[in-house]
């Protein structure tokens, strides 16, 4: 009984490393609606609804901090509302959560690309084609690469 509070201590460290800090919080749903404001976010994406889509992202973030889907999503949605500042902030993020999320650096060499820094977009869009194995997302990637050479 006296060892009880270490395994729930413990745990709860490993839930909240992989990502799933909703069922710490003892809502065993909120992976499920975290899921749920992602698709939302990404169907207002589709039609460039941008600050809906913004909206849905971060209803996900409450959900579960750490969604890197859920913060390079949002931060593809600033950039594509020229707010660049809180875009690189939130694919920052994404990246430092998730180093090998091969969109993010995709997102955020957009972003660069779209703020003029031409290195930094050539940088993050070769690490994007590096470490995806989506050809949709390294077509994308290889397409901007070659507007910006």
């Amino acid at each position: 009984m006296r060892d009880r509070p270490v395994i729930v201590l413990l745990m709860c460290g490993t839930l909240l490393m992989s990502g799933c800090s909703c069922l710490v919080l003892g809502h065993p749903a909120c992976g499920h609606l975290a899921l749920g404001h992602l698709e939302q976010g990404d169907t207002y994406s589709d039609v460039e609804q941008w600050d809906e889509a913004i909206t849905e992202y971060s209803k996900a973030i409450e959900l579960n901090p750490v969604y890197t889907a859920a913060y390079g999503k949002r931060g593809y949605a600033y950039a594509k509302k020229g707010e660049f500042d809180k875009a690189i902030d939130d694919l920052d993020l994404a990246i430092e959560l998730e180093p090998k999320f091969a969109q993010a650096y995709g997102y955020r060499g957009y972003t660069y690309a779209q703020e003029g820094q031409v290195a930094e977009a050539v940088s993050d869009l070769e690490k994007c084609i590096e470490l995806s194995d989506d050809p949709v997302v390294v077509q994308a990637a290889e397409q901007l690469l070659d507007e910006l050479r």
